[in-house]
């Protein structure tokens, strides 16, 4: 094939694409610039857009907590002595009342005790009536001295008189003087005999008491071979078996006590001086995902735990149907308060954009563009913790279009046919590249 022939197809293909430009300038000249006639807005140059009130509304602050549901309390009953196991009568998951006996010990042993301490006590009893017997006997004696005493020695009397008078002889006065010397002898007798009959009541007194002690001590040994649940709670593991033989201190039983439950947790220490004691905690556990059971702020720690920077606080959570079980992982959201006329604005009033997130205020026909800091979300709304004030109006289409200054007709007020519609390609809330709202602390 010759050389002129090869070209023939290029010079074909060229000489169509110049008849494409040509009529490109030929439509452009008589209709405008490319896409006029697609591009919405008016002839004044607004952006037809829809708006929405800023709404003021209240808002619970709530602080969040994590932790572990603990038991109000955990007994681990023991026996005080080496024993025998001789029946359980509970067993893991029951319920138990404080009082109720929950494991018997042999007590053959003990009941034999109480017998011998008992029969000690009953002779220690005859021993001291015996010596308040004796002490009486020797008052009676310390009387019956003192008359012969106060005889002899007036009849002493009466012989020195005599004898004085030469009436008796000498040998008779010193008779009557020796009878007076033996009542006074005896009279001192007598009461020595008194004190020693009173310091035997005492220790025979003593001895009595000794032995009622021992009858207690021997009782309270044979009580505890039942063991009895000083609290009303569960049982949480059965640690023995009828018929084994125990040590002394040798664990049985533990029991819980789980309504209320005792939530403890942590709180970031930045959020310390906005949590109290009263406050109310909702209670979130992952075995009841569509429930929250109310608690209330029972403790907080005085420091600050300088590990994890948080701080250690403590809820009681009610739970009389022991639903919570102790050593679920929970979360909670303590109520710190109530904020009144809160501005909330629709999710897609909000444009983010690089990392600045923006709302448009629209009034008399004009935008103001302004930075705003969101918190948290209800029901599609976004709180705006800054930029915006309840009572005022915001754009919620057309964002990525808008700017301060920009003139806007809000859509259904008296536009021509069309106006109103999103804008081809424009996301709904007028995201442009980088939109999201971020939940607020």
């Amino acid at each position: 094939m010759s050389r002129r022939n090869l070209l023939a197809p290029w010079a074909l293909a060229c000489a169509a694409l110049l008849a494409g430009a040509a009529c490109g300038r030929d439509s452009n000249a008589k209709g405008g610039p490319p896409g006029a006639a697609t591009k919405k807005g008016h002839a004044d140059g607004a952006i037809t857009i829809t708006v929405a009130p800023v709404q003021g509304r209240a808002v619970q602050r709530l602080v969040e907590m994590v932790g572990t549901l603990m038991p109000q309390d955990e007994v681990t009953l023991s026996v005080d002595q080496p024993s025998t196991i001789v029946k359980v009568l509970v067993d893991l998951g029951d319920r138990v009342r404080a009082g109720q006996i929950v494991v018997e010990l042999d007590d053959r042993e003990d009941r034999l005790r109480v017998e011998q301490a008992e029969a000690a006590l009953e002779a220690a009893r005859r021993a001291l009536d015996r010596t308040r017997a004796n002490i009486e006997a020797s008052r009676a004696n310390i009387a019956r001295a003192q008359a012969q005493m106060a005889d002899a020695q007036s009849n002493s009397r009466r012989f020195d008189d005599l004898f004085n008078d030469g009436a008796v002889s000498a040998r008779e006065r010193d008779s009557a003087q020796m009878q007076y010397d033996v009542g006074r002898a005896s009279l001192e007798a007598a009461q020595a005999q008194v004190v020693s009959d009173q310091e035997a009541a005492r220790n025979a007194a003593a001895q009595v008491e000794q032995a009622r002690a021992s009858v207690e001590f021997t009782k309270k040994r044979l009580g505890d071979n039942l063991i009895r649940s000083p609290v009303n709670g569960a049982v949480k593991r059965k640690l023995t078996s009828a018929g084994e033989a125990i040590k002394e201190k040798t664990p049985v039983m533990v029991l819980v006590v789980t309504d209320p439950l005792r939530f403890q947790g942590t709180v970031p220490e930045r959020f310390s001086p906005r949590v109290a004691v009263g406050q109310p905690v909702g209670v979130r556990v992952e075995a009841y995902r569509d429930r929250t059971f109310a608690g209330k702020i029972s403790r907080i720690s005085p420091a600050v735990e300088t590990e994890s920077r948080s701080l250690l606080v403590e809820a009681l959570v009610p739970n009389p149907r022991a639903e919570l079980k102790p050593g679920f992982f929970a979360r909670g959201d303590i109520l710190t308060g109530t904020d009144r006329d809160v501005p909330f604005v629709p999710e897609a009033a909000v444009y983010t954009f690089v990392g600045i997130t923006k709302a448009f205020v629209v009034k008399d026909g004009t935008v103001e563009e302004r930075p705003v800091k969101v918190g948290v979300r209800q029901d599609g709304a976004v709180e705006m913790q800054e930029g915006v004030r309840p009572g005022e109006t915001v754009a919620t289409s057309g964002l990525a279009r808008l700017s301060t200054g920009i003139k806007v007709r809000v859509a259904g007020r008296g536009d021509t046919k069309g106006e109103g519609k999103r804008p081809p390609g424009e996301e709904k809330g007028g995201g442009g590249p980088g939109k999201g709202v971020g939940k607020g602390s």
